[in-house]
């Protein structure tokens, strides 16, 4: 049923849950299991002048890179005391929902496993959350987790 899975994740609490379930999913019809990220680092700003204005200082590409390591390799990890690992990780430059259906397209996923809210969920307010940008727009099944 399922031959290649994708799981996108962010380290939040409900990418975390995605990514037991896409193993799990995995084991169970035999699955290659790929991983999709993309980094988000906090924009931090700086108060400057004395009518408090302020000027966003935009993280470095060794920033976002360091960033985009430090989830993947928790994500590998938990995944390895599982007993599993995966085929690839994919490391997106984009957005995470155009990153995830890029990426659920170069491997011809046949699943998609992500966590309903991430840890963009105050924007997801304003904006629409990954997970609906990608069941929406997706080419192939997708399984939204809690």
């Amino acid at each position: 049923m399922f031959r290649t899975i994708l799981v996108s994740y962010d380290g939040s609490d409900h990418s975390k849950n995605a990514l037991a379930t896409a193993a799990n999913v995995a084991r169970k019809y035999g699955a290659v299991l790929h991983l999709s990220h993309t980094p988000q680092v906090d924009t931090p700003m700086v108060v400057v002048g004395p009518f408090v204005s302020h000027v966003e200082v935009p993280p470095t590409p060794e920033q976002i890179a360091e960033a985009g390591q430090k989830v993947t390799q928790e994500a590998e990890d938990n995944l390895k005391s599982s007993g599993g690992s995966f085929a690839a990780i994919h490391i997106g430059d984009t957005s995470p929902a155009v990153d995830t259906l890029a990426v659920a397209d170069e491997i011809e996923a046949d699943l998609i496993v992500m966590g309903r809210r991430g840890i963009g969920s105050v924007r997801a307010l304003a904006f629409g959350s990954v997970s609906q940008a990608v069941a929406h727009r997706s080419k192939c099944a997708c399984l939204t987790v809690v």
